[in-house]
């Protein structure tokens, strides 16, 4: 019984890895999302529905026409919309004549997570599959880091395409490495592989900018428009909060001696929203305050059209900017999303944070002088 999962960008490889070591290898590897992916996702999609939800739903088309019958989608007790995803989209195939079997994961409950995997392995006992899921946090932190170093290097690297070449030689690594004890020295093996491979333009100095969002739409690059590399290309080094990480990564979560990310960001955010609405609508205000305390220029919001905790974050945003002193751009995305007008904004705001760079750089010279 073949089995497949949305396309998730660079979590594709964690996703791979992990069925792999459950013992799974009749996997149908989803497609990068294409235009045609859009299409049949927003064909038989509901109107209103969230991006996300079209996109997924045309990727489970093309895997199930590939020969996949068993689809594996997150679900369960979450604040939003995402929870129903599966439920829909089942009755939405069931009426296109497709007969699969679901497997749906509660990704806010460890316990659900750990006994799903037992139930999909090939007969793995309980703590076997734990053994798997610690792997899959840590290969996570390691797909994390990957774009992390590509999102830097690809910025400033002199010979374009070098960065990008030693990113996929690392996924690559990632899925293949099998040993925990090799897993765990991969984190300097792939930091020197960037370091020694990709030659950097080291006079350069560029802006950064942190991109965060509702997870689909900031984690996947066929519905962000690759705005990554979009933003190195203009020379500036990116980076993103939002990983998987915050759901799976047991071993950070229950250390009390550091904190993830999303945990440092929600103490900004409560001040303005109090109590969860779905989505990372506390952490993504929050990190405005966290990432100008940490000396970036810029912070970036992508939310999917229609996304209700998202248009809250929107919403609240120029407050935060004012507040935090972050300038703050948001951009919403949809299969409607036109690249020259997503293109042409994210250079306006780029020049923005260059001119305000500029006038900074000039008063702290005046006060230099006067003294």
């Amino acid at each position: 019984m073949p089995f497949t999962f949305p396309h998730f960008g660079s979590l594709k490889y964690v996703f791979v890895s992990l069925f792999h070591d459950l013992g799974r290898y009749d996997l149908v590897i989803p497609n990068k999302p294409s235009k045609k992916t859009f299409q049949l996702g927003s064909r038989y999609s509901p109107e209103f529905v969230c991006t996300p939800f079209k996109l997924t739903l045309g990727t489970f088309i093309e895997s199930l026409e590939r020969g996949a019958d068993e689809l594996g989608m997150g679900g369960g007790h979450g604040y939003c919309r995402f929870r129903f995803y599966w439920q829909v989209q089942k009755i939405i195939l069931e009426d296109l004549g497709y007969d699969c079997k679901w497997v749906r994961i509660d990704y806010e409950s460890t316990k659900d997570i750990v006994q799903v995997l037992k139930n999909v392995s090939t007969g793995l006992n309980t703590l076997q599959t734990i053994r798997v899921l610690q792997k899959t946090w840590v290969k996570n932190r390691l797909t994390d880091l990957t774009d992390q170093l590509l999102f830097k290097y690809r910025a400033i690297e002199i010979e374009k395409g070098s960065a990008e070449r030693i990113a996929n030689d690392a996924f690559q690594l990632i899925v293949s490495t099998r040993k925990m004890s090799k897993i765990r020295k991969l984190s300097k093996i792939i930091t020197k592989m960037f370091a020694e491979n990709v030659e950097v333009d080291k006079k350069a100095n560029p802006l950064k900018v942190v991109v965060n969002g509702e997870i689909y739409v900031v984690l996947e690059p066929a519905l962000n428009l690759d705005i990554y590399k979009r933003l190195n290309e203009l020379g500036v080094i990116t980076k993103t909060p939002v990983t998987l990480r915050r759901f799976v990564d047991i071993g950070q979560r229950l250390n009390p001696f550091k904190k993830m990310d999303f945990q440092k960001a929600n103490a900004y955010g409560v001040k303005y929203v109090p109590y969860r609405v779905g989505g990372e609508t506390q952490e993504n205000l929050g990190d405005a305050f966290l990432y100008k305390k940490k000396g970036w220029d810029g912070l970036i919001h992508l939310y999917p059209f229609t996304c209700m905790p998202e248009i809250i974050s929107r919403s609240i945003f120029p407050q935060v900017s004012r507040e935090s002193g972050m300038p703050v751009l948001s951009l919403v995305v949809d299969e409607h999303t036109g690249e020259a007008g997503f293109q042409t904004r994210l250079e306006a705001f780029v020049d923005l944070l260059e001119s305000k760079r500029e006038k900074m750089l000039k008063k702290r010279k005046t006060k230099i002088l006067q003294h």
